[in-house]
């Protein structure tokens, strides 16, 4: 492998509101209910009703154009990019994407970054495809890594550690993993603590091996673009849910047979090993893919013939997407208990750190997108509408468009109010901090 010498800091970003559609509405249903029946049977912890795009929809079932609290999704999380130290953003999505985000900065303003945006092409909606029209805008230079996110994580605003990471220097590629005792220490003696449900298919040991994480995919991915094969960006994302990575790597092994060579020592040792080490922690445990974090960097690396390394971290924001309806009402209870406590204008404030602006283009530019995009002339009709077809046995709006789900004001609700508000405001201090120390 050619040695690694990347710049530290990540300064440039893609940010994808693009997604694939499938054939027909039908079809796209059907995956997203069938999905959700097979969690119910099996017990699973996280129940997902997926939103979908489907070619022939009236109007496109974007997730990312979602209202959580009047304001779409995407705006939560460019306000996250523009709240951050990167300097160059390209944002790829549709021509609806570009109405919201022209408008969105209109209002707010670019915090002195520079803003970019590309269509998505229809005809290719996948990863590298979304990947390549942006590293074509940024011209990244062989030494740096980009920061590639999806657009639907609205709260993931503590950034600095990915783009500051001093591993970034070594590696050309970071796997922010998003491991459930990390994130939920306590969830065992007090469930309730465990505020983001989800369904963990991986597992791997910590540090010390001396204890057994529950593994989700990640959702960040800082690049080095120069030194990665974009078939195999393609294949590990495409297959990294449900726990179908272990076939993209047997897949890539065969493809490349010299390295596969080099893999096998690390194959080798974690069929020898990992089993009789998972069960000192959990004996019988049921998963879909487990390695050791030491062999999987190792084995990975050789595999795509450039330096990988995984990070664990410990903040629920990097695994709080939203795939599904039921992700959509965790943030849509979230941002109206605060609302409940602080008002319109300093709920937002208190639980986000891009807040203020959120409120006031909410106020200022949702008006004129309700007369341009048909998603929002009625969206609580539209949503109650979508939760009707996906058989959910319950819609979240009344008839007076008011937002009436129970959970709304559940303890759990609470302490996720609490979570946020304590981490927003440690944030906003440590700004204060590091401008007072420049001053």
């Amino acid at each position: 492998m050619v040695p690694v010498n990347n710049k530290i800091s990540i300064e440039k970003c893609i940010i994808s509101f693009s997604h694939n559609k499938y054939s027909s509405r039908k079809e796209a249903d059907a995956l997203s209910i069938t999905k959700a029946e097979r969690e119910i049977a099996d017990g699973k912890n996280g129940i997902s009703h997926l939103i979908l795009r489907a070619e022939n929809d009236d109007i496109d079932q974007l997730k990312f154009l979602f209202l959580i609290r009047g304001i779409p999704i995407m705006c939560y999380a460019l306000g996250n990019l523009l709240n951050s130290s990167l300097r160059e953003i390209v944002v790829v999505g549709s021509g609806e994407v570009k109405k919201v985000m022209d408008r969105f900065l209109d209002i707010v303003g670019t915090c002195g970054k520079t803003i970019q945006f590309v269509l998505e092409d229809t005809q290719h909606l996948n990863l590298v495809n979304t990947m390549n029209l942006g590293r074509e805008l940024l011209a990244p230079s062989k030494d740096e890594l980009v920061l590639f996110q999806p657009g639907d994580l609205p709260f993931l605003y503590d950034l600095e550690k990915v783009l500051h990471l001093p591993d970034n220097k070594k590696y050309n590629i970071v796997l922010w993993l998003n491991a459930r005792q990390k994130m939920f220490p306590d969830f065992k003696k007090n469930p309730a603590s465990e505020f983001v449900k989800r369904n963990y298919h991986y597992r791997t040991l910590s540090d010390h091996e001396d204890g057994l994480l529950d593994l989700k995919e990640p959702n960040l991915y800082p690049i080095n673009f120069s030194m990665m094969d974009s078939d195999i960006i393609d294949n590990l994302h495409s297959s990294r849910k449900d726990g179908q990575i272990i076939y993209a790597g047997i897949q890539t092994a065969l493809q490349k047979p010299l390295r596969l060579l080099k893999v096998l020592p690390c194959f080798i040792d974690h069929l020898l090993t990992f089993r009789s080490k998972v069960n000192r922690f959990r004996s019988g445990d049921q998963y879909q893919f487990g390695m050791s974090r030491n062999n999987f960097n190792k084995g990975a690396s050789h595999l795509l013939n450039t330096p990988i390394t995984t990070m664990v971290h410990d903040d629920p924001a990097f695994v709080s997407d939203v795939d599904a309806l039921e992700d959509w009402e965790d943030f849509e209870s979230l941002t109206h208990y605060a609302e409940k406590i602080h008002g319109p204008e300093g709920g937002l404030e208190s639980i986000h750190p891009f807040g203020k602006s959120l409120a006031r283009f909410r106020e200022e530019g949702m008006p004129e997108l309700q007369t341009e995009i048909h998603m929002y002339r009625d969206f609580p009709s539209y949503l109650n509408s979508i939760y009707e077809t996906l058989k959910m046995g319950y819609v979240p709006f009344d008839r007076d468009n008011q937002y009436i789900l129970p959970n709304a004001e559940s303890k759990e609700v609470e302490l996720v109010y609490h979570w946020y508000q304590q981490r927003c405001e440690r944030l906003q201090q440590n700004t204060r901090s590091e401008n007072q120390q420049q001053c």
